[in-house]
């Protein structure tokens, strides 16, 4: 029996031992190489406490000797303190990767172990443990009713907290958290089995020890995730534990080489084992231990890691490369060309974000058919999102796994099995984003390496550094790319124009000139350059300036040069300032116009229209005064139809004769002249009668409604009768032409505040917004049938607004707009001018 007990024991410590080895690798290799996250930090800590726990167990089950014992004793108690705190810690890390606690609870959390782990050098916890039959006799103290409780308290709400924060995680998350939980409930079953059911229960106390071991199937669970699941980013953890495990035992075996070589030889010479013997071992030990580790160390990253100094070497030279590139193509071929030499991947595909079309473009492949080029995404599609959300690369077969998994909900899968669809349309085993001020800007789609090996940790490591610098480097290449396109624009449409378009610095000489101004000008850029802009004098360009500077830039101002041969040429400049992004003035452009042609057209034109307008009025007059005779009944009596049509044609003559003055006018305003208003006394309420009157059988043969309505004072105005009777002619006869049959016009006479007010109020076809400011300009008509088909040129309402702005009133339109009739008002001051 004492035989069985004695190996159940060493094979226990043996167990025990190497379990707290693993850990201790493990923990060393995640402090050490982890990215420095909370979790990561805790998990590494926590594997390092049950080091020392299994270590202390272990050597405590050996029964080497006394003190050993005792110490181990101990020993086992103190490292077995931190670790509930720790654990707690480290539940409350998942799934965000920091304690979501201030540190003064984290501080208060940590009261009950701070004060544990000081009562563990006292008499309060153990009670002087002492060795008896090759076993270890402990007197618990008052402290250890605490101990129990606190691993209890802290073990529950551990698992507790896990278990609510699992059920709230994402589908990948339960994926790489489920082993996790997986080893701690086996090594708790483990653990309440040797420990507890077996002594309690059945009485048997052989298997005690076993019961640590269960420790292991964390350790080994932690270690799978992190190797098929990326857990805390520690993917070269497992890799190179036992790497630097098989360097380690190396050395130490090269050195029990060299003790027992100097051994043999002094044994050899003196005939027996001398003290002496060690010195120089020690020396070489000491001389050549870290050269040896260092050497060894190098040698087997080339075996081992050959790939992983590939890619460090690659991310350098690329990242170096690359930002010195302003173009795209070039960019996507040096990193096509990169990932797919490095990796020997099938093929590759590149979609940038187009900010234009709110689209991912594909823009590059290789080893994938043509039509894969121009592919467009969606913001919204899924692929798209998932990288948004995750932020992380996805893996094609994750995304089966996710697919086959009975946790994944039917929605998600949904979307799981459009991703997948998109990605196996990519031919990607692998979709890596690229971010950039956390906005995706691109998607990496890698296609399956050449090998058939899945995609490393390490891979997708290398590919996350090169889509980040990328990046980068590819949005600067895109801006660099829309700024030439915009420049290239613009030099184009600068040079092709036939205004003459310049630049000037800040003292207004001539910093660049297009094809136009040379022609202008008569002179080329290398001439011009540095120089006043020809045919201005420095006084002119500084007083230019000054205006310019002020805030005030000079637009369509018309000026007259004396240039080529004495020609003088009539100019319209333009010139305003060009600022920086502050505001800061760093020069001019100026867009000078050739408009001398123009100029002689309008003054031929008004010639011939002033000439004519003459040469026609010439006639009307003996034409009207003749009609009057006749009607006058002077020249003998007229029947009743000859008296009516002498009257049509005095009538018709009449409106000749107001168009023939409408012309003139037009004449004279465009030549800046007055046009000569008689002022004299006169009643609004009969213009607006006449007029009405001349009017009202064309309505009513037209069959709209015309009526007026007065005040009950009549208006006195100091103005021109017959400028005034034209305005409600033009005006009426606007209504008249924009009504439909059957329609209404009302014309409203009121005084308010010293202005009399005329309104001209339509049912007819009404104004668009954009038209109400333009229908009193010089031949503006409306594009639509009642315009087409009612004739006119397009001046009547150009010379109303002329004739009332010269007496001192305004005119507008309103209308709610089409479909829904329009109004005409003018105002006129009243009394005298």
């Amino acid at each position: 029996m004492i035989s069985f007990l004695l190996t159940v024991n060493y094979l226990s410590a043996v167990l025990l031992v190497g379990t707290g080895i693993i850990s201790l690798s493990l923990g060393l290799f995640i402090f050490l190489k982890a990215k420095q996250s909370q979790s990561s930090l805790l998990f590494a800590l926590f594997s390092l406490l049950l080091s020392a726990w299994c270590i202390s167990l272990g050597t405590l089950a050996a029964g080497i000797s006394a003190p050993s014992m005792i110490l181990a004793a101990k020993g086992t108690v103190i490292s077995g303190v931190p670790i509930p705190i720790i654990v707690l810690l480290f539940c409350l890390c998942f799934p965000q990767g920091r304690v979501s606690l201030s540190a003064g609870k984290i501080i208060l959390l940590s009261i009950p172990s701070l004060v544990l782990l000081f009562s563990s050098f006292s008499n309060t916890l153990l009670i002087n443990p002492v060795v008896v039959n090759n076993g270890v006799v402990v007197n618990l103290g008052v402290m250890n009713y605490l101990y129990l409780l606190h691993f209890i308290a802290y073990f529950t709400a551990g698992g507790v907290i896990l278990s609510s924060r699992y059920e709230k995680s994402s589908v990948v998350e339960r994926i790489r958290y489920k082993y996790f939980l997986a080893g701690i409930i086996l090594t708790c079953i483990v653990g309440a089995t040797f420990n507890v059911i077996l002594p309690i229960a059945f009485h048997v106390g052989y298997f005690i020890y076993f019961g640590p071991l269960g420790s292991i199937f964390v350790v080994i669970s932690t270690a799978y995730a992190i190797l098929k699941y990326r857990l805390m980013d520690v993917s070269l953890v497992i890799k190179k534990t036992s790497a630097y495990s098989l360097v380690t035992t190396g050395i130490t075996f090269s050195y029990v080489l060299v003790v027992m070589a100097f051994e043999f030889i002094f044994r050899s010479i003196l005939g027996y084992s001398s003290f002496w013997a060690a010195v120089p071992a020690a020396l070489v030990v000491a001389l050549t231990f870290i050269p040896v580790r260092e050497q060894l160390q190098r040698v087997t990253d080339r075996i081992f890691f050959r790939h992983i100094v590939l890619y460090q070497r690659v991310i350098k030279e690329i990242t170096r490369t690359i930002v010195s590139v302003t173009d795209l193509h070039t960019i996507f071929r040096l990193i096509d060309r990169t990932i797919v030499r490095v990796m020997c991947i099938k093929n590759a595909s590149v979609l940038l974000l187009e900010e234009k079309e709110n689209q991912y473009v594909v823009e590059k492949t290789n080893g994938l058919p043509q039509v894969i080029t121009g592919i467009r995404l969606s913001l919204d599609d899924p692929l798209v999102t998932y990288l948004i959300e995750k932020k992380d690369a996805i893996i094609l077969e994750e995304i089966k796994a996710l697919l086959a998994s009975d946790l994944t909900p039917p929605a998600e899968k949904e979307k799981l099995k459009k991703i997948q669809a998109e990605m196996e349309h990519f031919e990607a085993a692998v979709s890596v984003p690229s971010f950039l001020r956390n906005r995706l800007v691109g998607i990496l789609n890698l296609g399956e390496k050449l090998s058939g090996e899945l995609y490393s940790p390490d891979d997708l490591e290398l590919l996350f550094t090169l889509t980040s610098e990328a990046a980068v480097a590819i949005e600067n290449a895109k801006l660099y790319r829309d700024i030439s396109q915009t420049r290239d624009y613009l030099n184009n449409l600068v040079q092709g124009s036939d205004d003459a378009i310049l630049t000037l610095d800040l003292s207004g000489t001539v910093l660049t000139l297009n094809r136009g101004a040379e022609e202008l000008f008569g002179v080329e850029l290398a001439e011009a350059a540095g120089k006043i802009p020809p045919f201005f004098s420095a006084d002119e360009i500084k007083d230019m300036l000054g205006q310019v500077v002020s805030g005030q830039p000079i637009k369509a101002l018309e000026i007259r040069k004396t240039m080529k041969k004495g020609v003088e040429y009539s100019l319209l400049l333009t010139l305003s300032a060009i600022c920086e992004g502050d505001g800061k003035i760093i020069g001019f452009s100026a867009i000078i116009k050739d408009i001398t042609r123009l100029r002689r057209l309008d003054i031929v034109k008004q010639e011939f229209l002033y000439t004519i307008s003459n040469e026609l009025r010439t006639p009307l007059t003996p034409i009207h005064g003749y009609l009057s005779l006749l009607l006058s009944g002077e020249l003998g009596e007229l029947t009743p139809k000859q008296k009516e049509t002498l009257e049509i044609v005095l009538k018709q003559g009449q409106r000749l004769q107001n168009l023939i003055d409408s012309v003139i006018d037009i004449s004279r305003i465009e030549a800046g002249k007055p046009l000569g208003i008689k002022r004299e006394p006169v009643f609004l309420d009969e213009i607006v009668r006449e007029n009405i009157e001349n009017y009202r059988s064309a309505y009513q043969s037209k069959g709209i409604k015309l009526e007026a309505v007065f005040p009950a004072n009549r208006i006195a105005l100091m103005a021109d009768q017959n400028k005034l009777l034209r305005v409600m002619e033009n005006l009426l006869g606007n209504a008249y032409k924009y009504t439909p049959v059957g329609g209404e016009v009302r014309v409203l006479v009121t005084e308010e505040g010293g202005q009399a007010r005329v309104s001209v109020v339509d049912t007819g076809i009404g104004l668009a917004p954009q038209h109400l400011a333009n229908v009193f300009q010089k031949f503006y008509q409306i594009d639509n049938g009642y315009a087409r088909s009612s004739g006119g040129i397009g001046m009547g309402l150009a010379i109303a607004r002329e004739i009332v702005e010269t007496h001192g009133g305004r005119i507008w339109a309103e209308s709610q707009g089409i479909g829904r009739g329009s109004s005409f008002i003018f105002t006129l001051p009243v009394g005298a001018a």
